[in-house]
This record gives C-alpha cells, sequence and structure tokens, in this order.
C-alpha cells in the first residue's frame, strides 16, 4: 500500500489526520489518594478548591494552551467514568 494510500486509511479509520504523539509521563503527583500524571508539556498547580492543568500544544504549526479546572473535592469526570464502569462490572457479575 503506498503512502497516501496509508494516510487516507488511517484517516478514515481515527478520524486523525497526520501524526499525533502524546507527550511522555514526568512524574505522577498523588493528592489525597488521588493521583495525577503530570506531563512534560504542562504545568500541574493544586489548590484547596481546584486543580489547573496547563497544556501548551501546537498543532500544523499553530500554538493553543489548554486550561483543564477540575474540582480539588469531589467528582471528578474521571471519578464519575470509574463508578460507572464499576457499576456495569457489578451488573454483568449479578447476571453471570
Amino acid at each position: 500500500m503506498d503512502r497516501e494510500k496509508m494516510i487516507a486509511r488511517h484517516y478514515l479509520e481515527t478520524g486523525v489526520l497526520g501524526a499525533y504523539e502524546t507527550a511522555e509521563v514526568m512524574h505522577v503527583e498523588e493528592e489525597n489518594g488521588k493521583y495525577a500524571p503530570c506531563f512534560e508539556d504542562a504545568t500541574v498547580f493544586f489548590d484547596k478548591t481546584q486543580t489547573t492543568a496547563i497544556r501548551s500544544m501546537c498543532i500544523e504549526g499553530r500554538r493553543f494552551r489548554i486550561r483543564s479546572v477540575l474540582p480539588a473535592a469531589g467528582h471528578t469526570p474521571t471519578d464519575k467514568l470509574l463508578a460507572l464502569i464499576d457499576t456495569e462490572l457489578e451488573k454483568d457479575t449479578h447476571f453471570a
């Protein structure tokens, strides 16, 4: 398969045009029993009320600054997703 066909196939299968490489995890922060991976291209600030992650990404020559603000206490989107997965697994084990 030639290069152009491979690129087209990759785009059709993933919706991503071009290469996408994630940054490496430099270290993991632990705060109140929760772990947050810290990437080489991000800065993370822990506060009493929120956790803020700031990343700078370069996509096709354009620079984007991404800021994620999550509550320090309570349920983050990841917590909610994990709870949903646990609920589904419990349902599956009851029917087995």
